[in-house]
Parts: C-alpha cells; structure tokens; sequence
C-alpha cells in the first residue's frame, strides 16, 4: 500500500518562512554591488593598486552572479508541473556552478593583473581617499551579508548561500586591500599589493571550490545527514503506532526538502487507520520541516522486504 503526499515551500526548518525573502536578499545584492563598482572605480582611477582592481574585478563577478541568483530563486520558487513533479528547485544548483565558472575566471583575471602590475612596477597614488572608499565597501558588505544571512536562516536558498559565501569572502579581501593601501602609503614596498591581489585570487578559487560542491552535492541528490535525519528519525518513531521505519531519504531540492520512507504499523488494522497513522506521522514531520515534501509508503509490520526497497542498516 502507497501513501503519498506533497507539500511546497514554507521554511525547511523553523515555523517562519517566507520565499520572497530570498528574492529581497537577491536585490539587495545587485543595489548594494552595484554601488560598490561606483565606488571601486573611483578608487582604482585615483590609486592605480592592482589590489583594488581585483577587487573591482571581484565584484563586476559579483553583480552577475547575483542577477543570476535572482533568476535562479524566480525560477525555483515556480509550483511543480507536469513535466517537473517536484518543482523546480535544483535550478538553484544549477546556477551555483554557473556562479562558480565565474569566480574562477574572476580570479584568473586578477592574477594576471597582478603580474603585470608587478613586472611594471605600477606606483600606487591617493591612497587615503581610496582607503575610505574601501572602508564604504566594507560597510555596504557587511550590511548585506547580514540580509543574506537572515534570507538563508529562512529559506535555505541555494542561490543566496553562494551569494553569502562570496561576499563573506569579500569582507576579508577589502581589509585587505585596505591594509595594502595603508601600508604603501607610509613607505612600504608596491610589490605587497600585487601578492596580496594573488592571495585574493586563490581565495576566489577556494570559496568556488565549496560552492561548486555544495551546488553538485544538491545536483546529484546528496544525502542529508546529521541532525536533521536524526531529527526526522525521532519524529517518525515518536507515534506510538509506528512499529518500526525504513529506507529513509532525505534529499535537497532548492529551498525544499524532499523526505520519503517506510512505516511499520500493525498488520491486523484496517487500511483506513494506516492511512490516518501515515497523515499524523507527515503532520508532525511538517510542524518541524514545513518546506517539504513528505512521502509515506505503509508495510504491515514484520513483513518481509518488498522488490522496490533495500531495508538498511541506518534506517
């Protein structure tokens, strides 16, 4: 006997969700980085440091990945169809590795500037009024950051997690740069910005790194493991009509959690009470993961395995 059900988006964890969230984490990226190339570009036309044209790079990378990231939240939020059952959500992770080819030509992009500034011995100018533009940056970073955090907390996006990854990184890489200018103004040598600019590059690549994995991780439907399945585990096990469970899978999908397992309940009941146990046992798993969808398939209890399943060891 099969039981099924199929809820959409409400928050993968916790009561307070709500999708647009993330489309509004996905503006403010784009407004806030748009003001932060302005402000870039002034600050490399005054100074000439190669650690602010990367960083200018960075976020010419940045502005295009977050457009992509919006289009891929607009996407993902679209209701399943007929031709897409369980919706649309690993778009998301389609995008991170778009995000991702991005970040590394970004980075290529700033080590051969890099290069170059230091065979050409390019000097460094107005370093303090460059400075306070970076200190800006810094601050429309960090305020963004914390949208996307919030926006993660709620909807477990894909697509702002990237977002998030990026632009904590960029925190550091204008300190950084702000530091660069700081010290080539009171006498240090030009060549420590064209390695700290390589240091960024490498940075770049390693924030890329945990993105694409994240993204192919979600791509190749990944097992969730950890407390989250131990949570569903106690969930389930906690209505005393439940004999026992097995073959569960816990996978992502976008923003939503796709949740699918076998119940055992006594082999005497009518199918009317199993189906009742198999609706209270999603009720519950829903007042904890309302942004899923939850599959339930009924056994008889001690009834041997069926052709569809391999009962496992790990429940």
């Amino acid at each position: 006997m099969g039981h099924s059900h199929h809820h959409d988006h409400d928050a993968l964890l916790g009561q307070d969700h709500n999708p647009e969230k993330a489309v509004f984490a996905g503006w403010a990226a784009i407004g806030i980085v748009a003001i932060l190339i302005f402000t870039k570009v002034i600050a490399y036309w005054m100074s000439g440091s190669v650690s602010i044209l990367s960083s200018l790079i960075d976020s010419f990378a940045d502005i295009m990945m977050s457009v992509m990231a919006l289009i891929s939240i607009k996407m993902s939020l679209k209701p399943a169809d007929k031709c897409h059952r369980f919706g649309h959500g690993k778009i998301e992770g389609l995008f991170a590795l778009v995000q991702v080819a991005f970040i590394f030509f970004a980075g290529v992009a700033v080590i051969h500037e890099a290069i170059g500034n230091a065979l050409n011995h390019t000097p460094i100018t107005d370093q303090y009024l460059a400075s306070s533009i970076i200190i800006l940056s810094l601050i429309l970073t960090y305020i963004l950051t914390r949208i996307q955090k919030r926006a993660i907390a709620e909807t477990q996006s894909m697509a702002i997690e990237a977002d998030h990854a990026h632009y904590h990184s960029d925190i550091a890489m204008n300190l950084g740069v702000l530091a660069v200018l700081v010290l080539t103004a009171i006498g240090f040598p030009t060549w420590i910005d064209s390695l700290y600019a390589v240091g960024i590059a490498l940075y770049i690549w390693y924030v890329a790194y945990g993105v694409g994995k994240n993204a192919v991780d979600m791509l190749l439907d990944r097992e969730i493991e950890g407390d989250v399945r131990q949570q569903v585990i106690d969930i389930v096990l906690s209505n005393s009509e439940v004999r026992d469970m097995h073959d569960l899978r816990i996978i992502r999908s976008g923003m939503k959690m796709l949740v699918s397992f076998d119940i055992e309940v006594d082999a005497n009941i009518l199918l009317w009470n199993a189906h009742e146990i198999a609706l209270e046992v999603e009720r519950d798993l829903l007042k904890s993961f309302k942004n899923s969808e939850v599959m339930i398939h009924v056994d008889p209890a001690g009834s041997p395995d069926d052709a569809r399943h391999k009962k496992d060891v790990h429940i």
